[in-house]
Order: C-alpha cells, then structure tokens, then sequence
C-alpha cells in the first residue's frame, strides 16, 4: 500500500463495519439520496461514530436542545459483501437511524430577529443503527477511548467512502450509486489538546495521508488495531489531513456512553448474572435485563464487559 494515497479496501469484514450515511428527504422518497460521509460500528448493541460536521446539516436548535430536522432524514448503506457491477441494492441495506447522541454548542444572533444557530463543539457524535438481521453477532471495532492516544510519528490508518457518491462524467441525478471502501495510512505530524478558546475545540491531530472527502467521520486506527479517532478534515491529492481524538477530554465518555473508556473491547452495560457468576444477558436498557433476569431468577448488575471472554466487573 502507497503511504498517504488512497487505496480501495472491499474487505468484507470491514464493510460489516463501516458504512456510507446519506441524506433524503422523506417527502420526496422517489428523489435520490446524497452521499454524506462515513459512520462505524462500536459496540454490540448497534452503535456507532462519525464526526459532528457529518450530520450537522440535519440536526436543529429547538428549546435549547438539538434534535433532528423534520424535513430530512438519513440512512447508513449496509452491505456486508462484496457486490460487482451496478446491482440493486440488497432488501433491507438501508438502515435508518433509531437514536443519536452528541454535545453542541449556539451562536449567540447578532440581530434579536434572528435565531441561534448550532456550533460544532466536539467534532463527535453516536448514531444507533440497527442491523439488518441476527444471523450472527453484531460486527464492531475495537475503540480506546483513553488509553492509546496519538503520539507524532505513529503510523495510523483511516477508512471510509472516498469520493462517496461523487457525479462522475457529466452523469447527473439519474447515475449509479457508487460507495466504495478506501483506506489511507500516514504519519502522525503534529498532535493538538482541546482548547476550549479555540473555534476547533476537540483535540485533533494531522496526518500525513489522503483523506479525501466522503471519509469524513470514518475511524482512524492505529498499529495495535484500535480506533483512537474520526476523521475531520482532508483534501482530495493532499497528504495532510486532520482527525479528532478520544483519549483528550472526557467529551468522548459521555458521547459513546456504552464503551469502558479504559479497554478496547469491553462495555459498559446492565447484565443478568447466574449463581455461577456467568453473564446471561448484557445490554443497555436497565429495564430489558430487569425483566429478563425476572424470568430466570437472575441478578442485575451495571458491569463492564468482555463478550469475547464473558469476563465482567462490577462498576
């Protein structure tokens, strides 16, 4: 692989796992969804990362809250595979989104007619995108929220849809959806803490590859195979590009609530617990694993979890 450039990656194990999010307008349905960027699985239960400045366009201010538009709405692409040519897409790709979490600032109008808009403040966000079946265990990346940060001079590697939905060759609404896979490795160049008098407050850090757009939002992992950011920023032919990491500030905890902040691969959650202290039952609702632990006569208790390993702790 060229270091810094581009290169097509349609493994289907990562496209499990990282999916292309577009953008529709559901009083328009036979209208063609636009290309948006790129979001991935996090955790068992379907939730997933991208970065702020993906969705920010569809969210909206309203009684100092964000909450989603009503005039737009979005979707992730899943396609766990590899598809050649221009086929359909599959029965059930299109998942839609049940659930979201992300901090946001207001701007402060100049004129008293005028209204708040949203400011970009972390630069992260958590979508809950169900999958499309349950045939097998839901597919996720390991994440470090705390314990690997970026340090100048470490190799990482970005994913996401380069070019996503690009019109290529004159063609316009009426051409072939294309979404394709792409990775990118480079060296960390410069490292930057959150800095909350900053216009970019997150901490972020650059790279020496090609994060063209249609990344954005799209995992940056480094030699030990954890995600430590997202994608921000990159240019299409430049090998410079920025991403914003967790381990920084404590925004990332509360933003991807499900994860331990101090172990890839363990999560925060409500588990049914049996006699012999085996985890039976783990998710995020206090009240399913109530009810399930009902029925068996289990215990309950708020853990952090390894599903590889079925080990717990209580916390």
């Amino acid at each position: 692989m060229s270091e810094g450039r581009p290169q097509l990656n349609q493994d289907p194990r990562l496209r499990a796992m990282i999916m292309p999010i577009f953008r529709f307008d559901p009083n328009s349905p036979s209208d063609r969804p636009f290309g948006l960027g790129t979001a991935f699985r996090i955790d068992p239960w379907g939730n997933c990362a991208t970065a702020f400045h993906v969705i920010e366009e569809m969210l909206k201010l309203y009684k100092g809250k964000v909450i989603l538009r009503d005039d737009v709405r979005f979707a992730a692409l899943e396609i766990e595979g590899i598809l050649y040519g221009a086929p359909p897409v599959p029965k059930d790709a299109w998942r839609p989104l049940s659930g979201f979490y992300a901090e946001a600032g207001a701007t402060q109008p100049a004129l008293l007619h005028e209204k708040p808009e949203i400011k970009n403040l972390t630069e992260i966000a958590c979508l809950t995108i169900g999958r499309s079946h349950r045939r097998t265990p839901m597919p996720y990346m390991p994440v470090a929220l705390t314990s690997e940060p970026p340090g100048v001079g470490d190799v990482v590697t970005g994913y996401g849809f380069a070019g996503l939905d690009v019109a290529k060759d004159g063609k316009g609404e009426d051409r072939p959806m294309t979404q394709y896979l792409y990775e990118s490795a480079g060296k960390v160049i410069e490292v930057t803490p959150a800095d909350l008098q900053s216009t970019m407050p997150w901490p972020r850090f650059r790279v020496s590859a090609e994060w063209p757009s249609g990344m954005s939002g799209g995992p940056v992992v480094n030699a030990a195979g954890n995600v430590i950011g997202v994608i921000s920023r990159g240019w299409t032919g430049e090998a410079d590009s920025t991403a914003t990491h967790f381990a920084g500030w404590d925004v990332s905890r509360r933003t991807f609530a499900s994860l331990d902040p101090f172990a890839p691969r363990r999560f925060r959650a409500f588990a049914a617990i049996d006699g012999d202290g085996n985890v039976r039952f783990a998710g995020q609702d206090v009240d399913e694993a109530k009810a399930f632990a009902a029925k068996a006569g289990l215990t309950v208790r708020a853990v952090s979890f390894s599903p590889d390993t079925g080990e717990w702790l209580s916390i």
